[in-house]
């Protein structure tokens, strides 16, 4: 054993302490700016509802406040949804239901945070009814799993549209986040400014780079910096490191680029639920930059893969559609259900558009696209294609004929014979309906036997991520060893809390109640300056 005496390890130790740690995480003070170009309490990257509550929150806590937003206006997803917000009727039920949604997907669940969650979303109703005057809002739906128990605790409210007010439920709720933010408090918004990086000193976060209109700045944040920039759905790498598929085509933002993910991991957070989807299928319709998700409005049509079959129960909840699809067929190496199929008849044509209902996304609400009440426009666009009999139908899409043949004669005969007997897809809707004195819609029914027959071709299309930085129940964003990272919260998608299986109104829900969570916990920060 080689001796060592008191003086020489006492040297070594002097010596080693000037040398660099490597592989260190902690920023150092050479690393901090020389100047701050902008100084406040609370800095907020990104403007949609998870930002906008957040901001609102901090500000009455008597926080300054200032929001930083990637393009040149604000809204994010939050926008281009329906506007819709999932509240519980019931506390201790809702959590009974949510937690369930966790088991039966195997998800990764903090039960705290969604303690958390249920019991301040029980609050939202109040907090949305503050943010603009003369406002309404009203149940449109209900729990998107109606077989899990305790599902009836679960509600989705939206805003009502006031008469001569032409604007969608997601544009409708940002409107009143707006107000709030701009008009009645007066917070600061800058418009064209990308977050580059965290400034930390000893793993505390300090401040933020951010690119305003090209120029990088350093923004002193005082209390905190809360991260509220969406998800990944518009990074081809994060995505094709994270999921499975290909093919992705987008419905949402194209600010959400992953930015707040990458900015997190540099300073040592830890990630969670990257493999979760908002994912219905969809078509790309020419020259736009986002796709349109199909919404069937008729009953007599199904889908089919490459191989001209049937594949799934296509009432499934639409924000689930991609595990459907993300199928890979290890022995002949490909993707058989990505593209898909649907396939249509005359009289779905003419019942309208095949992405009738459907409210939310970027080509509708701003790109403006405005699909044919009888989906002629689109047939002439090639989106949809026709033949006169299914085997023609199938020679145009690139399927066996005698599959697809096959196919259809079994679903006339099943529906016929009164159930589908291949999915289960039920012919009437069941269960609660949102407005009351409307029938329950056919779901399923026979095709015509005389042609034309109609397809589209079917894409995975993306309306958001659900990973990112895991969060705790008061938002701060945490390491991979779940410790919170001094100052660093995070609200919204970015981090979802939801996993696999999300389900329509909780991205809304939880942008808002983590954007309050947030704002009160980074408010309540001591100054560190």
């Amino acid at each position: 054993m080689t001796n060592i005496s008191k003086r020489n390890f006492l040297k070594g130790a002097a010596v080693a302490a000037t040398l660099p740690v490597v592989g260190a995480a902690h920023a150092k003070k050479a690393d901090l700016p020389a100047k701050w170009d902008i100084e406040t309490d609370v800095a907020i990257l990104g403007y949609g509802g998870a930002g906008a509550s957040a901001a609102i929150t901090a500000h009455d806590a008597g926080a300054k406040v200032m929001i930083f937003e990637k393009l040149a206006e604000g809204g994010g997803n939050t926008a281009v949804s329906s506007g819709g917000m999932m509240i519980p009727n019931n506390e201790e039920r809702a959590y009974t239901y949510l937690e369930k949604t966790y088991s039966f997907a195997n998800s990764e669940i903090d039960r705290n945070q969604l303690r958390t969650f249920v019991k301040e979303a029980m609050k939202s109703k109040e907090f949305l009814l503050s943010l603009a005057p003369d406002q309404k809002i009203y149940i449109y739906g209900y729990a998107g799993f109606a077989s899990i128990p305790e599902s009836d605790a679960i509600e989705k409210w939206r805003f009502r549209t006031p008469k001569g007010l032409k604007l969608r439920g997601g544009d409708m709720l940002f409107k009143n986040y707006r107000y709030a933010v701009e008009t009645t408090r007066k917070i600061p918004v800058v418009y064209n400014a990308r977050a580059l990086e965290l400034i930390r000193e000893n793993d505390e976060v300090l401040g933020v780079w951010v690119e305003i209109d090209g120029k990088k700045q350093a923004v002193k944040a005082r209390r905190g910096v809360v991260l509220c920039t969406g998800g990944f759905e518009w990074d081809d790498e994060l995505l094709q490191n994270h999921t499975m598929g290909q093919m992705f085509h987008r419905l949402g933002c194209p600010g959400n680029t992953g930015d707040g993910i990458r900015i997190a991991q540099a300073a040592g957070a830890g990630l969670w639920h990257m493999n979760a989807l908002s994912c219905p299928l969809g078509m790309q319709v020419p020259g736009l930059k986002t796709a349109l998700q199909i919404n069937m409005l008729s009953a007599s049509y199904f889908y089919v893969d490459q191989d001209g079959k049937r594949f799934c129960n296509e009432k499934m909840d639409n924000h689930t559609c991609i595990y459907a699809v993300n199928y890979l067929d290890a022995i002949k190496h490909r993707y058989p259900r990505i593209p898909c199929y649907v396939v249509f008849d005359e009289k779905a044509r003419k019942r309208g558009p095949i992405v009738g209902g459907a409210t939310s996304g970027w080509a509708i609400n701003r790109e403006n696209y405005k699909w044919s009440r009888d989906n002629s426009a689109e047939i002439e666009k090639g989106v949809i294609v026709s033949a006169p009999t299914i085997k023609a139908l199938a020679e145009k899409i690139g399927v066996p004929a005698e599959n697809l043949e096959k196919t259809f004669r079994t679903w006339n005969e099943n529906i016929k014979a009164g159930a589908d007997k291949e999915f289960g897809r039920p012919l009437k809707k069941k269960g609660k309906i949102a407005f009351e004195g409307r029938e329950a819609p056919i779901i399923s029914e026979p095709f015509d036997e005389k042609g034309p027959y109609y397809a589209a071709k079917l894409y995975p299309t993306l309306l958001n991520t659900q990973g990112g930085p895991r969060r705790n129940e008061k938002g701060q964003v945490l390491t991979a060893l779940k410790k919170p990272i001094p100052r660093l919260y995070s609200a919204g998608e970015l981090g979802s809390m939801w996993g696999h299986i999300y389900q329509g109104a909780t991205n809304n829900s939880e942008a808002c109640v983590f954007g309050r969570i947030a704002g009160r916990c980074v408010a309540a920060e001591k100054p560190w300056c």
